[in-house]
């Protein structure tokens, strides 16, 4: 799948795809009371057009988001994922 121009509404300025190994295992409880594993192989850092800060956004491997974290810049959401997931700054491409 290709890498989409936005998620969320939000327009992606920086995106990494991880197909070796997920990022992380996010758990969620269905309905029925099981657990259903979703794992985080793609991340994007993202902005609202008229929004002051950055999202990092944590994604399946379709793209869609499981889960998000505001910044209030681009450099703080590459030190969380650096620090959170392992990811080097070389790890990011530009969208």
């Amino acid at each position: 799948m290709n890498v989409p121009a936005e998620l969320d509404g939000a327009k992606v300025i920086m995106y990494i795809e991880n197909d070796k190994r997920p990022f992380l295992i996010m758990k969620f409880e269905e309905d029925d009371g099981s657990q259903k594993e979703v794992p985080i192989t793609r991340m994007a850092i993202a902005k609202y057009e008229n929004g002051k800060g950055y999202y990092l956004f944590l994604c399946d491997m379709n793209w869609e988001v499981q889960n998000d974290f505001d910044f209030d810049s681009i450099e703080e959401a590459i030190h969380c994922a650096s620090k959170s997931f392992e990811v080097k700054i070389n790890d990011w491409n530009n969208f």
